[in-house]
């Protein structure tokens, strides 16, 4: 029993530790802290710092599908699918990217997953349709969604988001979307500021 109790007491302070340290580098990175949030719309503004993904274009899907066979082939990316034939370490949130064409959803989207930044030089992949992006660091405009979301929701949340930015007078990219997720599902959506 006394056995059993530091076992699993070990397990607590190791649990604990790891989480601090998670914290930790989050703070230090400024992972998605918000620049300012705009309370009566629901959305803030959200600088992301420089960072590197892998990332597949799928086309002719709707969205769920498409993010499914953009997942399978960047998890195939990371476990030996690259020149290094190595464990590439990966992490969420995973995302899309999208093009509104005359205020519909393009069926052609860009998935994507974050490189872990230990990874300063990740190794080409193998496969031809992914490739690793280096991305700058960008503001967006987020709004945060707390509740399940089916297919036929998706464009609707957009396309409200997008009606709200330009209502308010704010500057951004109307025809290029974004989509964060983690592991309960959709996260937030938003728009590239100018």
């Amino acid at each position: 029993m006394l056995r059993l109790f530091l076992t699993v007491s070990v397990l607590f302070w190791h649990q604990l530790a790891a989480q601090d340290e998670v914290d930790n580098f989050c703070r230090e990175n400024d992972c998605t802290e918000p620049a300012e949030v705009i309370v009566d719309k629901n959305y803030e503004e959200v600088e992301f710092q420089h960072v590197q993904w892998v990332e597949t274009t799928v086309h002719g899907m709707d969205m769920n599908h498409a993010i499914e066979t953009g997942l399978d082939k960047l998890f195939n990316y990371s476990h030996f699918a690259n020149a290094a034939g190595t464990i590439i370490p990966i992490s969420a949130p995973w995302g899309v990217h999208g093009d509104i064409v005359n205020g519909k959803m393009d069926q052609a989207f860009r998935v994507y997953v974050m490189i872990v930044p230990e990874v300063i030089s990740p190794p080409e992949p193998t496969d031809q349709t992914v490739k690793i992006a280096r991305v700058p660091t960008s503001s967006f405009y987020l709004r945060t969604i707390d509740r399940k979301v089916d297919e036929q929701q998706y464009e609707e949340l957009v396309t409200k988001f997008q009606q709200d930015l330009e209502q308010d007078n704010q500057h951004f990219y109307p025809s290029f979307f974004i989509a964060l997720y983690n592991t309960h599902g959709l996260m937030q959506i938003g728009f590239l500021k100018k």
